[in-house]
């Protein structure tokens, strides 16, 4: 109704304007006439440019251009139901235009992540905590960097997520002032963690402790996942002072496909549970523990003697042999091989003595399994 009054002044002050052109006598009238003329005009060019604006604001979700923006920039709800998305994210992911949540909508890139398992159970743990903000990386298949923060949009039910891609930035670098500015941006963000853990209530530095849970441990044994046990195995090389000190145990459960085979697989994870448990109490204080993928495991022992090493190996030997497992009617067996290698001085991973154990590893199994074979 506003837009049709103003196009009818618009029309009636062009008429009056030309009528006083051809009238003598009027040029005073005229001038205000023609004042109210432009102003009519502008007025009407002012309303015709506001009704765009708020037309294409009405028609999406957000208060600003996002499909502007450079970053790829969704919102859903906190159930994790996607709301909207900006052209650069559905420039990035294609493939999911039918999505409905952010896991289909982060379906495409999950699949092409080296280590997915950790970011669909971190997206879990993030859905699950209302409150949360959080940002994580994902390293991509194909070299690429994506950086996922999200946090709530305050007074509303709705959750904002930023993907980043810092390819560019870690690979190429960034000269003194950009990497200062970098330097700056993560001391604000730690200073706003640090705030937002001390105003936080309990479920939330609850959720943040099993957020580094997760990203730090095998979810089906409690064990070190590999990644963490690798990196304490550095930490131990660091620390380690006397040559033949350190040793690495690398074991496996034995014809483990029969086992998932015979009871299946639910009665597999019980056994790779099992194993874990003992593993961890024969190695105790004396060392630390990981899964480093399906049935096999490591430990390292740190300040040991050699025949310590090898009555530890012998002790989780025999304890397995001696266990029994059970999964809901099913009762079983199983034994382990080993091999026993130790860190040399001088080198500077841990790496060449998991190699060596792994080879020894080989060896128990090549001689019958259930059987504990040091390193030669």
């Amino acid at each position: 109704m506003t837009k049709k009054i103003l196009f009818g002044l618009l029309f009636t002050a062009v008429a009056v304007h030309l009528v006083i052109l051809f009238l003598p006598n009027t040029l005073p009238f005229g001038s205000a006439i023609t004042i109210a003329f432009l102003v009519a005009i502008a007025l009407a060019a002012a309303f015709s440019k506001n009704e765009q604006s708020l037309t294409t604001t009405a028609n999406d979700v957000w208060p600003i251009d996002a499909n502007s923006l450079h970053d790829p920039i969704f919102v859903t709800d906190l159930n994790g139901n996607l709301m909207g998305a900006n052209k650069a994210c559905r420039d990035l992911l294609p493939e999911s235009g039918g999505a409905m949540s952010v896991s289909d909508l982060l379906e495409p890139l999950h699949e092409q992540l080296v280590d997915r398992q950790q970011a669909d159970e971190v997206l879990n743990a993030v859905l699950s905590a209302p409150d949360i903000k959080f940002s994580d990386r994902l390293n991509l298949e194909d070299g690429r960097i994506i950086e996922r923060t999200t946090r709530p949009i305050e007074g509303t039910s709705e959750r904002i997520w930023i993907l980043c891609d810092l390819t560019q930035v870690i690979l190429a670098g960034r000269d003194s002032a950009m990497h200062q500015t970098m330097l700056e941006e993560d001391a604000a963000r730690t200073a706003e963690l640090a705030e937002q853990l001390f105003h936080a209530k309990a479920e939330l530095e609850e959720k943040q402790t099993e957020l580094a849970r997760l990203a730090n441990t095998d979810p089906l044994s409690g064990l070190w996942n590999r990644r963490r046990f690798l990196s304490l195995g550095e930490e131990a090389i660091e620390n380690a002072t006397v040559d033949n000190t350190l040793w690495v145990l690398m074991m496996d459960i034995d014809h483990f496909k029969r086992i998932n085979d015979t009871y299946g697989h639910a009665a597999g994870d019980v056994a790779i549970r099992d194993f874990a448990n003992l593993i961890q109490q024969a190695v105790g204080e004396q060392g630390f523990v990981g899964r480093m993928g399906g049935e096999e495991f490591a430990a390292i022992l740190t300040d040991c003697p050699v025949d310590e090493a090898y009555r530890i190996a012998e002790r989780i030997r025999k304890n397995t042999t001696q266990m029994q497992t059970e999964c809901e009617s099913e009762v079983f067996r199983f034994t382990t091989s080993m091999g026993v290698a130790a860190w040399s001085a001088g080198e500077t991973s841990i790496e060449p003595a998991l190699d060596r154990a792994d080879r020894a590893l080989y060896s128990a199994k090549s001689y019958g399994r259930n059987r504990v074979v040091g390193y030669e």
